[in-house]
């Protein structure tokens, strides 16, 4: 039991990947269960649908696009962590702020100031926590690398043989790759299919028209139903509570994307919020900011409560 619940824990905290969804989604199954907001209508009737709205959430890459250009293009970057106990109470932080540099073909994420306080490390440095692990792991990077942002050698370099890589690569797809199926996490990994026929009753779809981050966008929304044919939802039946994705109506970029996970069971009990914005700066898509709020209760291990946030900016596209 403790070694599934952790291979989930790892599973679900990384945050950030993309593999093609193999669900087929059937519009006949989701006639009744999507509505448009009132300033949509219009172009649903020059082709705008629902059925292509999920399709692009499914194939998008821009998305993936922004995230591997966080590792590419210098910028300057902020960020924080907290980590908290059950009563609220703050047991340890982090705050750092560093550049991306890069010369050549060569790329390095220096740190210029940081600030730790509590027990965050053990007595050899390691972090204590899984969350922060994996915080650290992601957005500091250690050491230098390869300037390359393409897909193609993303994808390629997938195969990792280290546990924690291939816990990170297992949600990456997760995020990249919304309504996908994830078979390797036991237990819930099939709830994660939120576009599979057996898990769309439990949705209601929407599509309306916004603004985020300065830009007019196609709002796509999926929030888990209280009931379904007019009973109560059962407890578990979703995993995925919310998701809200923000397409740029000129390009269907993704402008941002929010989440809301969680589940409660013996094994594993977890409520996660996670917040993604970009921005365009001259032809490339950017973060922006970045948001993780996330609570833990995995057996034989201590409660997680942590959050943290990244902000950055000055970034210097070529």
């Amino acid at each position: 039991m403790m070694k599934a619940a952790a291979r989930v824990a790892m599973a679900l905290l990384a945050a950030l990947g993309l593999t093609r969804a193999s669900a087929q989604v059937d519009p006949d199954t989701i006639t009744n269960v999507y509505h448009l907001g009132p300033l949509v209508i219009h172009g649903r009737a020059e082709g705008l649908n629902l059925e292509g709205f999920m399709r692009q959430v499914q194939e998008d890459t821009t998305f993936l696009h922004a995230f591997l250009n966080m590792k590419y293009y210098p910028h300057e970057v902020k960020s924080g962590l907290k980590v908290r106990n059950k009563g609220e109470k703050e047991m340890a932080t982090l705050y750092r702020e560093g550049r991306l540099v890069r010369k050549e073909r060569v790329v390095q994420l220096l740190v210029d100031s940081a600030q730790e306080s509590g027990k965050l490390r053990t007595r050899n440095g390691d972090m204590r926590y899984l969350t922060a692990e994996l915080y650290d792991d992601l957005f500091w990077p250690k050491g230098s690398w390869r300037a390359d942002n393409t897909i193609d050698t993303y994808q390629s370099g997938r195969q990792s043989s280290g546990k924690i890589e291939k816990y990170k690569d297992e949600l990456k797809k997760f995020m990249f790759n919304p309504g996908q199926e994830i078979a390797s996490v036991p237990f819930i990994g099939d709830k994660l299919a939120l576009f599979d026929p057996e898990m769309l009753p439990y949705y209601d779809f929407g599509i309306d028209h916004s603004h985020r981050n300065g830009q007019l966008c196609w709002e796509f929304t999926a929030l888990a139903k209280d009931s379904v044919d007019g009973k109560r939802a059962k407890d578990g039946a979703t995993v995925i509570k919310s998701m809200r994705t923000w397409f740029d109506q000129r390009t269907m970029q993704v402008i941002a994307r929010e989440y809301w996970i969680a589940h409660a069971s013996l094994l594993l009990d977890f409520d996660i919020s996670i917040q993604v914005d970009n921005t365009l700066v001259g032809e490339e898509l950017v973060p922006t900011y970045i948001r993780y709020d996330g609570d833990w209760d995995i057996p034989f291990k201590k409660r997680e409560l942590v959050k943290f946030w990244l902000r950055m900016g000055a970034w210097e596209v070529d």
